[in-house]
């Protein structure tokens, strides 16, 4: 039996150790996230990049939308975080999740994001600093748990810059990217 997860504490600016950094930045970039999609009106979702035999997502998305890519960051973000909490030594792309891809654009889909987000700070919080050093592989390559983690933040903001372009590319203003809503405190 796998011994009890003890929740990481949340340190004060540079006092903070790389976890507790990482969650903070993580939980911010998250919200950023939900500000962009707020901002949308529903014919919004469905815009695609300028037209390019390129842009497609993987092999099983071939038309990229804000839609699509909102589920993508889901999906990926869930895989990952499973995967780490089960202890796995790889991990591997994650399959279309059906009810996700049932989820209307929209509210629906910022909802469904909202809840997403919640879960992975409380996944977040479960990993135990021996967690973090533990290795595994993803993408050819090893790494540690908590270079996984950086490459699922990375992962999002490059997503993230997609969905920034889809809206600039309707004419729509979008949100300044970090200008995070925590104002009040040192986020990192």
């Amino acid at each position: 039996m796998a011994p009890p997860r003890k929740k990481i504490p949340c340190r004060k600016g540079a006092d903070m150790n790389e976890i507790a950094r990482f969650i903070s930045l993580y939980n911010q970039q998250g919200l950023h996230t939900m500000a962009y999609l707020q901002t949308l009106q529903p014919a919004d979702w469905q815009a695609v990049p300028l037209h390019s035999d390129t842009l497609f997502l993987g092999s099983r998305v071939n038309t990229i939308t804000i839609g699509t890519l909102a589920r993508h960051i889901i999906s990926a973000e869930r895989n990952w975080m499973q995967a780490l909490l089960q202890e796995a030594s790889d991990i591997v792309p994650p399959m279309p999740d059906a009810e996700l891809a049932r989820t209307p654009d929209g509210e629906p889909l910022i909802a469904a994001y909202r809840a997403a987000h919640q879960a992975r700070l409380q996944d977040l919080a479960a990993l135990r600093e021996a967690d973090l050093d533990r290795q595994l592989r993803f993408a050819g390559r090893r790494q540690t748990a908590m270079g996984l983690l950086w490459a699922l933040y990375s992962h999002h903001a490059y997503h993230l810059g997609q969905i920034d372009l889809l809206i600039r590319q309707q004419g729509l203003l979008a949100p300044e990217y970090m200008e995070w809503p925590e104002t009040e405190r040192v986020i990192a």
